[in-house]
């Protein structure tokens, strides 16, 4: 049931359900992280606070006539100082603050005989910070410092407005610990200051409250987003989905249908996007995957041709050396037993004695066209048809060969192993006819025969110290043996090198590379 439900829910459909919704999910929440980090940036940022100092600056500007003008009492003061909060409170003067209807004038006490205070505080203060009015009057009485009675740092924004700094920078801050926006402005008057505008907001919602109430917002909106998103998403999958899916399911039945033989197996679809792109190339990818194995086939068939070809000239050669051996060898022993038997029996009654030496050399050309018939016997079934390997046969070929054409060879191995048996039947032929060729061309009786395996290399070198030749000059047409070697080295993908001189000898190299070893 598992594995049942896997492959049902791992299909192209629902992962790209599953990716909507996730990308959906993930915007959602990057929203809210940026909505976050927007908030607390913003509480932990002097801007909140300068725009007060700007406010500040403006009333400032305001009451400066107030505070030249010996006439103006702290009454016209605090009238202003009204007119001023409550236009300050209707419009949004602070953004983030809350703005209210409430008239600051209407500070009432309440039942315990405390005034209720207003959500803004303005406040002014002569020259030397002490307060001359407020909008809270009960709770800020008039002479009194109002550095004593302010939340920190609201001692060090007075002392700088008093110093007649106007860098809002420096007159704005947040209030410790209640994290309130506080705010001051010196009154100019001439290039001194008479006095301070100090404003505070004590209706800013703290942060911990803002924040608070995130994890409800939260929930309230993350799961709506994820329902609609989940349906817009089974909607997608089930609309693109099942067209992707059905596509690619074509195109997959269509590519194992290939891998099985089926190479007339096409894809039909003419979209444009990237799963139509993908079936044109594998329709093109099967047309020239179908040429090719037609191409191999023929060429199958015309090496098949061609090895046929080979083995018929393969026995043609074969059959024309031992036509040469045979005329070289046992035909003119036989011509000779003809010639010395004729001339015995005319000698035989005239001359007896003569007669009997004819026949005692009859007997030795009797006895040297056996030998030459049984060498001719074992060149045509090498001892490594028996199964034992070249490494015997050449051993056995080596006694064999000083036997029959007077030669002392010289018989190195190194690395032995057994070797396919195609290998094996070459090399062994090219040792035959090369020590046929120092016989009867170097004028030698000496030869050395090299043979070295290697991993996947096997090396072949006959060598004379003979009279040699030039490799390069025509040859006699009926001298087949260099090319018979050359041809049974190339039919095996080997090399054939002969290197020779006129009166410096004759060394021919064969290498064949070797792809399997056949155990000892």
């Amino acid at each position: 049931m598992r594995e049942a439900f896997r492959r049902r829910f791992s299909t192209i459909r629902w992962k790209l359900t599953g990716a909507y919704v996730l990308v959906s999910m993930v915007l959602a929440l990057t929203f809210f992280a940026i909505f976050i980090g927007g908030i607390v940036l913003l509480f932990n940022s002097n801007l909140i606070p300068q725009t007060i100092a700007q406010s500040a600056r403006d009333i400032a500007v305001a009451l400066r006539p107030d505070f030249t003008n010996p006439e103006s009492g702290p009454g016209r003061m605090i009238e202003q100082l009204r007119q001023l909060s409550v236009s300050g409170q209707q419009q949004p003067m602070i953004e983030g603050g809350a703005s209210t209807q409430t008239d600051p004038r209407d500070t009432a006490p309440t039942s315990t005989g405390e005034a209720q205070p207003s959500e803004l505080l303005i406040a002014l203060t002569d020259a030397s910070g002490r307060i001359i009015t407020t909008t809270e009057p009960l709770a800020y009485p008039a002479n009194a410092l109002l550095a004593d009675l302010e939340p920190a740092p609201a001692a060090t924004l007075i002392a700088n407005a008093l110093n007649g700094i106007t860098d809002t920078a420096q007159l704005a801050a947040w209030s410790e610990p209640d994290r309130q926006p506080i705010a001051s402005a010196p009154v100019i008057s001439s290039g001194e200051v008479v006095g301070v505008v100090y404003m505070r907001i004590n209706s800013f919602p703290p942060l911990g409250i803002i924040l608070a109430s995130i994890p409800q917002a939260l929930i309230t909106v993350i799961i709506p987003w994820l329902l609609i998103s989940g349906g817009i998403g089974l909607l997608y999958a089930w609309v693109a989905g099942r067209s992707f899916s059905l596509r690619l399911k074509r195109l997959t039945e269509a590519t194992a249908a290939f891998a099985s033989g089926d190479l007339l197996r096409r894809v039909e679809d003419r979209s444009v996007d990237e799963i139509g792109q993908l079936s044109r190339q594998f329709n093109s990818m099967a047309e020239q995957l179908a040429e090719n194995i037609r191409a191999l086939r023929l060429l199958a068939d015309k090496n098949a041709q061609l090895a046929e070809h080979a083995a018929e000239l393969a026995q043609i050669e074969e059959r024309n050396r031992l036509a040469r051996d045979l005329h070289d060898s046992v035909s003119q022993e036989l011509f000779s037993l003809t010639m010395l038997s004729a001339a015995a029996g005319r000698l035989i009654d005239s001359r007896p004695e003569l007669a009997a030496a004819q026949l005692r050399e009859i007997q030795a050309t009797a006895q040297r066209a056996l030998q030459e018939t049984r060498s001719l016997i074992f060149a045509l079934r090498p001892a490594m048809l028996d199964g034992r390997g070249l490494g015997p046969a050449l051993r056995d070929l080596v006694p064999a060969a000083q036997e029959r054409q007077g030669l002392q060879i010289g018989l190195s191995i190194s690395g032995e192993r057994r070797l396919p048996l195609d290998h094996e039947q070459a090399l062994f032929r090219i040792v035959q006819e090369a020590l046929a060729n120092v016989a009867r061309h170097s004028a030698v009786r000496e030869a050395r025969v090299t043979l070295t395996y290697h991993d996947d290399q096997v090396y072949l070198t006959i060598s004379d110290r003979g009279k040699g030749f030039d490799p390069a000059a025509p040859r006699n047409a009926r001298s087949v043996g260099l090319d018979s070697m050359a041809e049974r080295t190339a039919a095996l993908g080997g090399k054939f090198h002969i290197e020779s001189a006129p009166g410096r000898g004759t060394c021919v190299t064969v290498m064949l590379p070797v792809y399997e070893t056949i155990a000892k």
